[in-house]
């Protein structure tokens, strides 16, 4: 996590965040997008865990920020830039959210592969999970 965390400070974009995007609704979305990323990795991806835990937190990111651009029309870009502008990570509500999702993938990960649980700890969401959270 710690790592994660790091990796999402040195992905700070350039310019600043349309004056739409409240801390509010970049909070929700954040919550909204991830829980979509990440039911959509528990479903299509999870295979691929046990074979490379480090392309969890890329692909939940990828697919959280496609949905908030999808769903609701804002370019990654603009969406990272209200995560930092707001400071989104900072969120308990935010960590506590991802907090439960990763260990909900852990647990998940475990009981298809008890040695997953071992060697697939950092697990990210939309930022840069991360992207990402992910996040």
């Amino acid at each position: 996590m710690e790592l994660f965390n790091l990796g999402i400070k040195m992905e700070q974009p350039p310019g600043s965040a349309p004056d739409s995007l409240k801390k509010e609704t970049v909070i929700d979305l954040v919550k909204q997008s991830n829980d979509f990323a990440f039911d959509l990795f528990k479903k299509e991806y999870l295979k691929m865990l046990a074979s490379d835990p480090m392309i969890m937190p890329v692909l939940i990111s990828a697919i959280a920020h496609d949905w908030v651009f999808k769903n609701h029309g804002w370019t990654e870009e603009q969406f990272k830039c209200a995560l930092f502008e707001h400071k989104i990570y900072e969120d308990p509500q935010v960590a506590q959210h991802m907090q439960m999702k990763q260990f909900e993938l852990m647990m998940l990960a475990q009981s298809q592969n008890p040695m997953a649980g071992m060697y697939g700890g950092g697990m990210g969401g939309m930022g840069g999970m991360p992207p990402g959270m992910g996040f």
